[in-house]
């Protein structure tokens, strides 16, 4: 099990998590943005956009039983994936929804509401961090797409690294992508586990962890 990626935080395995997840020591937090079940189709600005395309095989859905040995995860999903983490969640005791509201919305024509919510489950043992960032409703701009088409933003992912975990803890994402969640948790001073399928997104990941990290990041 070699490393893509590796430094004194970080690690990345270009590989299927299935393969992967069996093989790593105990993780704190795992913190992910799997692929949504979703129905990338649509009239009007929808189809112009060719969403079809953009999002080819991340609209496929997972297993979500392999979050089930967790007990302390944060889980991105689409509403249709809703009842089944929920489920998932409950079983490990105490849970919270949460969800990420974009002011900034692709607009759509197909007589639909904007697609301006998203959905995070938690389940949790213990809620870290002060009050300040406790909020179960959280607004923040989209992601920046040139990393990857799903991806989140960096401010949204680090809220969620300091809620469920503390410095030196160690941060699982078996769905890295381009490695946002590294990141917050790297610069938050935890240490983190990423696994991607796709190695062009390794690729990505990597030089964004080989980045320094500053002063105003820990902060």
């Amino acid at each position: 099990m070699t490393p893509f990626y590796q430094d004194d935080a970080v690690t990345i395995y270009h590989a299927d998590c299935r393969d992967i997840l069996p093989l790593l020591p105990k993780v704190d937090l795992v913190l992910t943005d799997p692929p949504y079940v979703l129905t990338a189709h649509g009239g009007g600005l929808a189809k112009k956009r060719r969403y079809a395309e953009r999002l080819a095989g991340l609209t496929d859905g997972f297993d979500c039983s392999i979050l089930d040995p967790y007990p302390n995860w944060f889980c991105f999903c689409a509403k249709a994936q809703l009842v089944e983490l929920i489920s998932l969640a409950a079983k490990g005791g105490r849970w919270m929804l949460l969800t990420w509201n974009k002011p900034d919305p692709t607009p759509l024509c197909n007589n639909n509401y904007l697609p301006d919510t998203e959905y995070v489950v938690h389940r949790f043992q213990a809620i870290h961090g002060d009050y300040s960032c406790r909020s179960r409703f959280m607004v923040l701009p989209g992601g920046e797409r040139t990393f990857h088409p799903t991806a989140k933003p960096l401010p949204l992912i680090s809220k969620l690294v300091r809620l469920g975990s503390e410095p030196s803890e160690t941060i699982l994402d078996p769905f890295m992508g381009s490695g946002t969640t590294l990141r917050a948790a790297k610069d938050l001073g935890r240490k983190a586990i990423g696994i991607e399928i796709e190695e062009r997104y390794c690729e990505i990941a990597a030089k964004r962890m080989s980045q320094e990290v500053s002063a105003k990041r820990r902060g």
